[in-house]
């Protein structure tokens, strides 16, 4: 969130209610009983924001919480705030980080690589090359809304740093992650005892079934592509009904918490 000097004029008329708040910025949460509740809460938000991103430039890539995470994802080694509601990639957020630790306004995945209507845009976020800057996956696809699954028409793996406006990377490959089946969330994975991320996928495959495919990321710094030995050891699937469970606790098992 940017700092701005409306927040700072709100945090100083708020200097009683936020004592209790103070810098401790984890403490965003804590409960305040106030008819500016709201407002201090926003005030608490951007000194948590500004905190984290201030421990992640001292220490590298770390999360405020399970589905926010901070890291430098365009390069310019100002960390950056991606936010992934509900781990599957979906609803992915990016606000870009500026020197003084502030973040600027929210994007959605969906807008920056420039998904159409109808159609519905994926993404996966970590290190998978593990040097420092973060990488990403994106799908990009129009769901069939049946048992005629659509592959995607867009499916890159993205090696950091990415450009701001659209999220392309010069050294981008394309991923047959969009090619199984019809993606319809992405998760960060362990699926073994490397140092590096591996990623889930869930797809419509059609016929009422759904399968949970996974891709590993190679010590070269690439991700893999399907591979069967893999997915008989990592992979499940199932029904519209009852779909193979995802990973939610990727990012928690290469991240630590910005302290």
């Amino acid at each position: 969130m940017l700092r701005t000097r409306r927040s700072r004029l709100i945090a100083s008329s708020l200097t009683a209610v936020t004592l209790g708040l103070t810098v401790a910025g984890y403490q965003a949460g804590a409960a305040v009983t106030s008819p500016s509740d709201g407002a201090v809460k926003s005030v608490a938000s951007t000194a948590h924001t500004a905190q984290a991103a201030n421990a992640a430039k001292a220490g590298g890539t770390c999360l405020t919480d399970a589905t926010t995470l901070v890291g430098d994802l365009d390069g310019d080694g100002n960390m950056d705030l991606i936010g992934n509601p509900g781990h599957n990639g979906t609803k992915m957020t990016i606000q870009w980080g500026a020197k003084d630790g502030s973040f600027g306004k929210k994007h959605t995945v969906k807008d920056l690589v420039g998904a159409g209507k109808g159609e519905v845009a994926t993404a996966a976020v970590a290190d998978f090359q593990n040097d420092g800057t973060l990488d990403m996956v994106v799908s990009i696809v129009e769901p069939s809304g049946g048992d005629d699954p659509n592959t995607s028409s867009l499916s890159e793996f993205r090696p950091g740093p990415l450009d701001r406006t659209d999220l392309t990377s010069p050294d981008a490959v394309h991923s047959d992650v969009g090619d199984k089946g019809e993606v319809q969330q992405l998760s960060i994975a362990k699926y073994n005892d490397d140092e590096f991320p591996d990623l889930a996928v869930r797809n419509n495959n059609g016929d009422g079934m759904t399968n949970r495919d996974v891709r590993l990321s190679q010590p070269d710094g690439t991700l893999g592509e399907y591979d069967g030995k893999a997915n008989g050891q990592y992979g499940d699937s199932g029904t519209w009904g009852e779909p193979p469970a995802m990973p939610k606790d990727g990012w928690k098992q290469f991240y630590k918490p910005c302290a």
